[in-house]
């Protein structure tokens, strides 16, 4: 039993490598669901809540603090399907949620921009120098929201315990590498590892309520 958290930016295919590893370990794979979940028990739009991890907070610092409410809700919406074990997560800022939990592959996949730009081209049929601008863009917002709520770079590869770069490694030798590797003994479940994680959903839980309930009482 394990977690696999999966980080990846544009373009990465770093889906198709959660999507594929969930179905063979016969995990659950979630990404957007937790948007879906938290808008729903938190009364938030989604939207607003793809923003708040989208946007850098340099863009509307006057809505900083709101956005870091919204963060909470998406980290306690993860924390409870993790919670359960089994899961693939590929999202933003699942290894720093649960970045002090030993049983939790964390697993950071990178492509060449190149690469990157052809696919985005392939998707949406605009000029490569578009594509490019988008994938830079969106690289460094994610980029400053990493360091403004967690004083890291997510391009560090300490944070994870294996970055693929998708060249001459396929998203089939990603998957089976990544199938043997949570079957080590340290990414399976111990009685402490589960603590640690369920002391990160009351925590979040506990962090969460307070604004949920002030929000409730002015309707």
């Amino acid at each position: 039993m394990a977690i696999i958290t999966i980080s990846r930016g544009s373009y990465h295919r770093g889906r198709e490598v959660a999507e594929k590893l969930a179905e063979k370990l016969g995990y659950r794979c979630i990404s957007r669901d937790i948007l879906l979940e938290a808008s729903e028990e938190f009364n938030i739009p989604e939207i607003k809540l793809i923003r708040a991890i989208q946007d850098a907070p340099s863009i509307l610092n006057r809505l900083t603090r709101q956005k870091e409410k919204y963060v909470a809700y998406i980290r306690t919406a993860l924390l409870k399907h993790v919670q359960k074990d089994n899961v693939v997560y590929h999202g933003l800022f699942g290894h720093f949620f649960l970045q002090d939990i030993p049983h939790v592959l964390k697993v950071r996949i990178v492509a060449d921009l190149e690469a990157r730009v052809a696919e985005e081209v392939k998707r949406e049929a605009i000029a490569p120098a578009k594509a490019r601008e988008i994938i830079v863009k969106d690289d460094e917002e994610r980029r400053k929201w990493a360091l403004y709520l967690y004083g890291a770079d997510w391009w560090d590869a300490t944070l994870y315990d294996l970055v693929i770069h998708l060249k001459t490694i396929t998203v089939d030798n990603a998957v089976d590498l990544l199938f043997h590797l949570v079957q080590l003994p340290g990414f399976q479940t111990t009685p402490e590892s589960q603590a640690a994680i369920d002391s990160l959903v009351e925590a979040a839980r506990m962090e969460a309520a307070p604004v949920w309930w002030e929000g409730s009482k002015k309707k």
